[in-house]
């Protein structure tokens, strides 16, 4: 999966003919929904975004993984997006960023032999990177539709995450 992610951003950034999307000035938020495969959860995000020239923009993101099977996480991500347009409507960019996440494990209670033992909750913070596509699909004048796929890197926590959201820009 990784080495298919690679090859796509590749592709992504060899072509040059397509017409560019202009990002310079322009800020927008998001919020979208995530499943990751390594928790096997849903996620809740809210992103900000600027466009610091005419195709790239940063984007900043929180996203919490509902517990699930006494796991949980958090991720604060990082991204650049290097945007451009496949036709009026559509656009894609590929993805690469940064990420700081915390895994939290909170057993409550575990049965040994018929005796209840508590055990204690436990978290791991990981630095992480973020590899993946994405596209944004207008459906009002300055509305979009945002889907992503992308690896996150993380040591010990790696998952590949797709997320669907609702994005406005102003």
């Amino acid at each position: 999966m990784k080495k298919l992610l690679i090859s796509i951003v590749v592709c992504f950034l060899s072509v040059y003919n397509l017409f560019a999307q202009d990002q310079t000035g322009l800020i927008s938020v998001a919020g979208n929904l995530s499943y990751g495969t390594k928790i096997e959860s849903l996620g809740v995000g809210l992103r900000g975004q600027y466009g610091f020239t005419d195709n790239i923009r940063g984007s900043i993101e929180y996203k919490y993984y509902i517990d699930r099977r006494n796991w949980s996480a958090w991720m604060i991500n990082t991204d650049l997006h290097y945007v451009f347009s496949a036709s009026d409507v559509v656009s894609l960019y590929p993805i690469a960023g940064v990420s700081i996440s915390r895994w939290t494990w909170d057993p409550e209670r575990v049965k040994i032999d018929g005796l209840e033992k508590f055990l204690a909750k436990t978290s791991e913070s990981r630095f992480g990177v973020n590899l993946g596509f994405g596209s944004q699909i207008a459906i009002g004048h300055k509305s979009f539709l945002q889907i992503e796929a992308k690896e996150d890197l993380i040591k010990n926590y790696s998952q590949f995450v797709i997320s669907v959201g609702f994005m406005y820009q102003f």
